[in-house]
């Protein structure tokens, strides 16, 4: 089926369009490679369990403000290339069920189409996690997988990301993306069996390393009924390993009181104490203002003796 290219009226209808598809920007997660998105968390989402934040992050403001200034940068810094910015049209394969609203569509030197993933980044994130040996910038795996599926939808003949980097001065390097016909090959596999998923009622394992937020949203309240977990041979050594962090954490709260209290005795008043290693600390006084805060709810765990 062809693929289809739908003007963007407003925000509640591009909403309502990335709903029925898995975006370029999370296609990651189902892949394993995604620092924000599970497989877990973007099933609750498309299944409709949880709603998509309407709020913007921090990053993600920064993110849509500075997306101007890296295609002026682009016009000025590649003047015989054309630029489209915004693009103002969704892309979806509706028989993949895939989509994706492209930062920049481009026209380079030769006329050829392609497309720019734009981020803002900040610059020890992008020390860390975009450079390797030697200072050569290497784009995240989920943002290559983002650049390639909006090459697909578009048609383009190129991709290319371009990292903003904001500290001093904007840095902005053009890094290609190879379109790797195999990668999409295996998006396209990931994303059918994602949507038989939800067809069927079958999510995917939690991580729970990076879901605690995602499930204490799902169940925020809990029934007040008992069920039997005496069946499920993980449950007891997660609950050992909870009385074990629990206790180390005990310890280690009574270790920081008594050092912290040993160190305020031989400080006494002052506010700034030298180390005979060279190390300085500090016991200054903090004032702050009072403040009211809101009734809340939340659920705690905890474990009770057996009967």
């Amino acid at each position: 089926m062809p693929i289809e290219k739908i003007a963007i009226e407003n925000r509640e209808q591009w909403l309502t369009l990335r709903q029925q598809d898995v975006t370029a920007s999370v296609a990651g997660a189902l892949l394993g490679v995604h620092p924000y998105t599970s497989a877990y968390g973007l099933y609750l989402l498309k299944k409709g369990l949880i709603n998509e934040d309407p709020e913007e992050s921090g990053p993600m403001r920064r993110g849509r403000l500075l997306e101007p200034v890296a295609a002026q940068i682009l016009r000025e810094e590649q003047p015989e290339w054309q630029i489209k910015h915004p693009c103002g049209f969704y892309y979806r394969d509706s028989e993949a069920r895939i989509g994706a609203t492209p930062d920049i569509v481009a026209f380079n030197e030769k006329g050829e189409p392609g497309v720019v993933q734009v981020k803002s980044v900040e610059p020890s994130i992008f020390r860390r996690d975009w450079t390797v040996d030697h200072g050569v910038v290497e784009p995240p795996l989920w943002i290559v997988v983002q650049a390639i599926i909006e090459a697909h939808l578009t048609g383009a003949m190129w991709a290319a990301v371009a990292p903003m980097v904001v500290s001093f001065g904007v840095e902005m390097p053009v890094v290609p993306v190879p379109i790797h016909a195999g990668v999409l090959d295996r998006i396209k596999i990931e994303v059918a069996a994602f949507w038989k998923r939800i067809e069927e009622g079958r999510n995917y394992d939690p991580d729970y390393a990076r879901d605690g937020a995602l499930i204490a949203k799902l169940y925020p309240q809990d029934n007040g009924i008992e069920i039997d977990l005496r069946g499920d041979n993980e449950a007891p050594g997660y609950v050992d390993q909870l009385e074990a962090a629990r206790a180390a954490k005990k310890a280690a709260e009574g270790d920081e009181k008594l050092a912290k209290t040993a160190l305020a005795a031989k400080m006494g008043d002052a506010a700034i104490a030298l180390l005979a290693d060279g190390r300085r600390i500090s016991n200054k006084t903090t004032s702050r203002e009072g403040y009211f805060v809101n009734p809340t709810s939340f659920r705690t765990l905890r474990i009770l003796k057996g009967r």
